[in-house]
């Protein structure tokens, strides 16, 4: 085994070990609905999973008595990636629960990930043994790990679709970009966060290659944009096919009305009417969310300004909220201020020391690695936006973590050098 095996090996033994405890003591003292909140997103990727099994479609009808019809009405309100994992857990064990506990174990693949992007980025291992140590023992990271939300595989898919576009970056070794490429495409059938990053990755190779020649630029732009699309483009095509949208979810239109709402607010006037079809229909349908979306972009685009105040404004929020209280409350049953206030003053901190880590990093000479990790933070942080949540941020934690300690450090010996 080899050195670098060795270090991932046992990172991954850390937090596996550390995580499968806290499953274990949780689900020991609460139950498994702790971990398996059915009136959150993992109710409805339960019930997609028991349409997939029972019916062979991929629908939320049975979710409560108000969205039940037979037949099953398909939809593409969510993306199908972790539905499609709970029904080959259900498969195999005819339960749920072994999910939370299978789960555990590959989120916890991104601790050693979380060290080996901080040496690829910085290089340093003191560093990266700190913001990976600081990861591990977050309390969202703890939390999440046996949280059955869709964070329990696209954190540790995501965290190596950057590694390898990190390791192209600094080595151009196009069996890197390729790997990342499909399995950033993988990503967006958990969370579709990432599909409008994919074109952003294509042109950046596109205008690389471009240097030399624009002929093979253009070829690569085609290849690569065939990677990026093969897994993700199934689920695009499946959506035409069956719905007549090209819509990655139609989940969009409830965004949008929701963004609409906080602009509203900030206007002082009341929220659009909803289309006549909004009174008739299911909810998770295509139809009903596709009419959502057209009346919130329309009157979005009434209040282009208003619009892009509110959602500026929500973007340290983004770097603020931690979660820290709804997970006390869950624990003790009880919410409290302090809690929240702790939470946020950590952020702070953190953010803070971001802040000075990135600029002492961008004097270094992996700027171009610190660039697209910055970057990548920024599209998270603009596409969330108004509407935002920690676990939102939580794929993006370690490149933060990698920040923090780096400006901790640099700070440590500024100061020693005062002293």
């Amino acid at each position: 085994m080899t050195e670098n095996k060795k270090v991932f090996f046992k990172w991954w033994l850390a937090a596996a070990l550390l995580y499968l405890i806290f499953a274990g003591v949780i689900t020991y003292f609460y139950g498994t609905g702790f971990l398996m909140p059915l009136g959150d997103d993992t109710g409805h990727h339960i019930r997609l999973a028991k349409n997939l099994i029972d019916y062979g479609v991929f629908s939320l009808d049975g979710l409560d008595s108000k969205h039940s019809t037979i037949p099953l009405r398909p939809t593409n309100f969510l993306t199908p990636g972790y539905a499609f994992w709970l029904a080959f857990i259900y498969i195999i064990f005819k339960s749920f629960t072994p999910a939370i506990f299978i789960g555990v174990l590959i989120f916890a693949l991104s601790v050693p990930l979380t060290y080996f992007l901080a040496e690829k980025i910085i290089n340093n291992k003191k560093i990266a043994f700190w913001a990976t140590l600081i990861f591990m023992f977050e309390p969202l990271s703890i939390y999440h790990s046996g949280l059955l939300f869709t964070e329990q595989l696209f954190v540790p898919i995501f965290l190596v679709a950057v590694y390898f576009f990190i390791a192209h970056l600094r080595r151009d070794n196009k069996k890197f970009l390729a790997a990342s490429l499909l399995l950033f495409s993988v990503s967006v059938l958990i969370r579709p966060i990432i599909f409008y990053f994919l074109p952003v990755l294509i042109l950046i190779n596109i205008f690389k290659e471009a240097k030399t020649s624009w002929c093979k630029a253009l070829i690569m732009g085609i290849v690569l944009a065939v990677l990026a699309y093969s897994v993700a483009g199934v689920w695009v095509i499946r959506n035409k096919i069956i719905l007549n949208t090209w819509q990655i979810s139609s989940n969009q239109g409830a965004i949008l009305v929701s963004h609409y709402g906080l602009v509203a607010r900030k206007l002082e006037k009341s929220s659009f009417d909803l289309p006549s079809f909004a009174y008739e229909s299911n909810n998770f349908l295509t139809e009903y969310n596709n009419n959502l979306g057209k009346a919130a972009l329309k009157e979005l685009a009434k209040n282009k300004l208003a619009y892009l105040e509110v959602k500026f404004s929500y973007l340290p929020v983004f770097f603020l909220t931690n979660g820290y209280n709804n997970l006390f409350s869950r624990l003790t049953g009880r919410s409290e201020n302090f809690v929240f206030l702790i939470g946020v003053l950590i952020w702070v901190v953190i953010s803070l020391l971001g802040l000075i880590g990135l600029w002492r990093l961008f004097m270094s000479d992996r700027k171009t690695q610190v660039i697209f990790a910055v970057f990548l933070i920024l599209y998270f942080a603009l596409i969330a936006s108004p509407i935002v949540t920690s676990r939102y941020r939580l794929p993006l934690n370690p490149f933060i973590f990698i920040f923090a300690v780096s400006g901790f450090y640099f700070l440590r010996d500024k100061i020693k050098q005062w002293i």
